[in-house]
């Protein structure tokens, strides 16, 4: 989570790994930070007192000065800026005046360059005009080919898989009418039939007693 200059921050953690969430991950590798990032496991009262200030590369310092020059009003924090002072409040108190003078980009119309064709192009245009119509019929003859091929795949293979769970519902249907008929015609073979897995276990139970 980031801070945004002028939006209130109620709490924010800020991580070594880039987009890592503490909410969602388990981790405890990372160290968590602050806003400023401090690690967290430094208490309020002490990280409260450090002074975080902005660092601006020493090649920038030539625009800095020369902005400083050019604006009184902003000379204080450019100096601050190049010595090191600036803190993120004296940003906030300063950004006003940054926007106060700052200037809208003027932009010369004129000055941009036009695409330009030669002669041997524009005699060409009919002929890439053409070749944008048949590369764009053969991009639709391919989604078409392509969207048919696997919409007929698809449906075959659902085809055949309705088939195979319809064969396997009507043979176990088949299996139970069956069961049911030799249980009504003839329900002594039918326990006979039922009583040899038991008997052979009983027989099993009985090897081993011995």
């Amino acid at each position: 989570m980031a801070v945004n200059p002028g939006f209130p921050v109620m709490w924010t953690t800020i991580h070594d790994k880039p987009g890592y969430d503490d909410f969602l991950e388990l981790e405890y590798d990372e160290m968590p930070r602050d806003e400023f990032g401090v690690p967290a496991h430094i208490p309020p009262e002490i990280s409260t007192t450090i002074r975080h200030t902005y660092y601006i590369p020493p090649q920038y310092y030539p625009f800095l000065k020369k902005l400083g020059d050019d604006t009184p009003e902003l000379k204080p924090w450019m100096d601050k800026l190049m010595n090191g002072e600036m803190t993120f409040d004296d940003y906030e108190e300063s950004s006003e005046m940054f926007y106060q003078f700052a200037k809208p980009l003027k932009i010369h119309r004129p000055l941009i360059p036009m695409p330009y064709r030669s002669a041997e192009e524009m005699k060409k245009s009919e002929e890439v005009a053409w070749e944008g119509a048949w590369l764009s019929f053969r991009q639709r003859v391919l989604g078409d080919y392509t969207s048919r091929h696997y919409f007929r795949d698809f449906v075959g293979g659902m085809g055949v898989g309705i088939f195979l769970a319809w064969i396997y519902v009507q043979a176990h249907r088949q299996y139970r009418i069956d069961m049911k008929l030799f249980y009504l015609e003839a329900p002594e073979l039918f326990f006979a039939v039922e009583a040899v897995p038991r008997r052979v276990k009983c027989w099993a139970r009985d090897w081993d007693g011995l």
